[in-house]
């Protein structure tokens, strides 16, 4: 008669097969059919890992992806209980090492963490604020989508395509993910550093253009130019039809 423990033990032991490959007879298990199970649970994994990394699994050879999903699922114990978190490993289980094809790819943990920004921003749970769509560009406070991230890289992984990349592209690159509230889409921009500086300040509470514009350039120490003013017009007016700013501060 079978005991939780005992059936615990099976259980494990069917599963460790399923990441590894390496059996050892398991009762009430028909060895020449347990190939299956491990091909549908690694299948499973691997079109998982294929959806959530497309750009990654586009650059590498076929070889060099397979063998480093075989590799993940059999040395990776995965914690999360969500299912759609798993790929998330995948960026952890290479970070947490010097892995073999970070030296070929220099900017594969960045390409990798881009992809999985997406992930997580469409996933993510609702951040409601309060804003409304009518108001003045010049006079009112703008109001930051609070389902936003902000990303440094130092290879250009969101602008080129990763076969492309090479060791002179590196450099400084910033950028934001948001995920429009309509939607739901989740897209991205381009930014210079005082465009960041200007998102941060947003970030803390609503502010007018003008006021983004004179704590930005005091920040850097610049002067208030008209083209300096015309640049920050330029952005608020393209992140106010992107929906990275999603309106105006409501008046009581």
């Amino acid at each position: 008669m079978s005991t939780p423990e005992t059936t615990f033990r099976h259980q494990s032991a069917l599963a460790e097969y399923c990441r590894t490959g390496k059996y050892q007879a398991i009762p009430g298990v028909r060895g020449q059919h347990v190939t299956h199970y491990r091909r549908l649970v690694y299948n499973v994994v691997d079109d998982m890992l294929q959806s959530a990394y497309p750009l990654t699994h586009n650059l590498l050879t076929t070889r060099e992806w397979n063998a480093l999903v075989q590799e993940f699922f059999a040395s990776h114990p995965c914690q999360s209980p969500q299912v759609w978190y798993m790929p998330r490993e995948l960026y952890e289980y290479l970070s947490s090492k010097a892995h073999k094809l970070e030296k070929k790819y220099p900017f594969l943990l960045e390409l990798l963490w881009l992809e999985w920004l997406e992930v997580q921003l469409f996933m993510m749970e609702d951040r409601p604020a309060a804003y409304t769509t009518i108001g003045h560009i010049d006079t009112d406070p703008l109001v930051l989508n609070p389902e936003y991230h902000l990303q440094h890289f130092e290879y250009p992984v969101h602008l080129k395509n990763a076969k492309q990349l090479t060791a002179a592209d590196k450099g400084d690159y910033f950028l934001v993910l948001f995920r429009k509230p309509d939607s739901g889409e989740v897209t991205f921009m381009n930014l210079w550093p005082a465009l960041v500086a200007m998102l941060e300040i947003l970030q803390e509470s609503p502010q007018t253009m003008p006021a983004l514009v004179q704590q930005c350039c005091a920040a850097w120490q610049l002067p208030v130019t008209p083209e300096v003013e015309a640049a920050a017009r330029d952005f608020v007016s393209q992140a106010l039809n992107t929906r990275l700013i999603i309106g105006f501060k409501t008046k009581h």
